[in-house]
C-alpha cells in the first residue's frame, strides 16, 4: 500500500507543469514573430535570435511563426499585442502590411523592432538589416568584370513585395546603366526558394532560346534551383556566370563544386543583434546608436570562404 501510495505520488508530481525558470522569473516579455523557416537563411537567423535571448534571465521570449502568411503574421502580432508584451520583433513579410499593428504598437508603449526586413513608413523602435541595394551592386558589379562589360543576363527576383527583393533588384538596375553593353534579359520572381528558381530558370532558358550569359538571383536557394535547371538543359555551367545571396551553407557547397561563382554574405548576425539590443533597451533604458542600421553585405567567392564566409564552420 506504501508503495502504491508513493507511485501516485510521483505520478501526480509528474503531471504537474514544469516551467522554464527563466521564464518565471523574467521581467520583460518579447514577442518574436518569425516571417517563415522556410527559407534556409530564415533558420539561421531564427535560431541566433534564440540563442541571444536565452543569455538574459530578465526576457522571456514568445516565438511564434506566420509561415510566410501576412495575415497570420498581423494576427501573432496582434496577439502580442493584447498579451501586453514589452517589445515585439519581427521580419515583415512585405513593406506594407504591418503598418496599422505597429502604430497600434507604439501608441501602446509596446517597443517595436525589426530586423532583416523592413516596413517601409512603419514606425520603429529601431531596426537592423543590411544594405540590400548596395548587395545588388556588387552582384551586378561582379558579374560587369567577368564578362568585360558585354553580356546578357537573368534576374530572378526575391519575394514580390518583400524589402529585399525591392532593394536587391534596386541595387542591380542603379548600377547597370554604368554598364551599356551589359542587359537584362530576362527577370522574375523565384519567390526565394529553390523549386520557383529552377521553374523560373526553365522558363528564362525558354524565353531567351539558351542566350545569356549570367544569372543573378536574390538568394542562393533560389540560385541553387536555377543551377539545376541548367543542368537539366544540359547547359554547360562553365559558360555561365551564377550569382546568388546570402551565403548559406549549401551556396559554399555549390562554389566549392565551380557550380557558383559568388554570393553576397547576408549577416546572420542581424538577428542577434536586434536581439541584444532589445534586452539592453528593456533592461537599462539603452537605446542603440544607430536606431536605423543597415550591415554591408560583402562578396563571397572561393578564395575568401574560409575568412569570409559565416557559415565556413557548417562545412565542418
Amino acid at each position: 500500500m506504501k508503495r502504491a501510495l508513493v507511485v501516485a505520488l510521483v505520478l501526480g508530481l509528474l503531471a504537474v507543469p514544469v516551467f522554464n525558470a527563466a521564464a518565471q522569473a523574467a521581467d520583460y516579455k518579447v514577442g518574436f514573430c518569425v516571417m517563415t523557416l522556410a527559407f534556409t537563411w530564415m533558420t539561421y537567423s531564427y535560431q541566433a535570435l534564440i540563442d541571444e535571448a536565452a543569455k538574459y534571465p530578465e526576457i522571456e521570449l514568445i516565438v511564434d511563426n506566420a509561415n510566410g502568411d501576412v495575415s497570420r503574421q498581423v494576427e501573432i502580432i496582434e496577439n502580442f499585442i493584447a498579451q501586453g508584451v514589452d517589445a515585439i520583433i519581427t521580419d515583415p513579410i512585405d513593406v506594407n502590411t504591418l503598418i496599422p499593428v505597429m502604430e497600434d504598437a507604439e501608441a501602446q508603449g509596446i517597443a517595436f523592432c525589426t530586423f532583416d526586413r523592413r516596413a517601409f513608413g512603419g514606425p520603429f523602435l529601431f531596426h537592423v538589416g543590411c544594405d540590400d541595394v548596395f548587395g545588388g551592386r556588387l552582384a551586378l558589379e561582379y558579374c560587369a568584370a567577368k564578362l568585360d562589360g558585354v553580356g546578357k543576363i537573368v534576374h530572378i527576383e526575391g519575394q514580390l513585395g518583400s524589402s529585399p527583393a525591392i532593394n536587391r533588384k534596386k541595387g542591380i538596375h542603379d548600377q547597370i546603366v554604368y554598364y551599356p553593353g551589359l542587359e537584362i534579359v530576362y527577370e522574375q520572381s523565384g519567390q526565394f526558394s529553390r523549386e520557383e528558381g529552377l521553374r523560373v530558370m526553365e522558363d528564362a532558358i525558354i524565353a531567351t532560346g539558351g542566350d545569356f550569359d549570367a544569372v543573378i538571383c536574390a538568394n542562393d536557394d533560389s540560385a541553387l534551383g536555377a543551377i539545376q535547371a541548367m543542368k537539366d538543359a544540359g547547359i554547360d555551367l562553365d559558360d555561365v556566370i551564377v550569382v546568388g545571396y546570402d551565403g548559406v551553407p549549401d551556396g559554399l557547397r555549390a562554389i566549392l563544386a565551380g557550380e557558383l561563382n559568388a554570393s553576397i554574405q547576408y549577416p546572420v548576425s542581424m538577428a542577434s543583434l536586434v536581439m541584444r539590443q532589445v534586452a539592453e533597451y528593456l533592461i537599462d533604458g539603452t537605446m542603440p546608436a544607430n536606431p536605423d542600421f543597415d550591415m554591408l553585405p560583402w562578396m563571397l567567392i572561393e578564395d575568401n570562404l574560409s575568412e569570409w564566409a559565416d557559415f565556413w564552420p557548417e562545412l565542418g
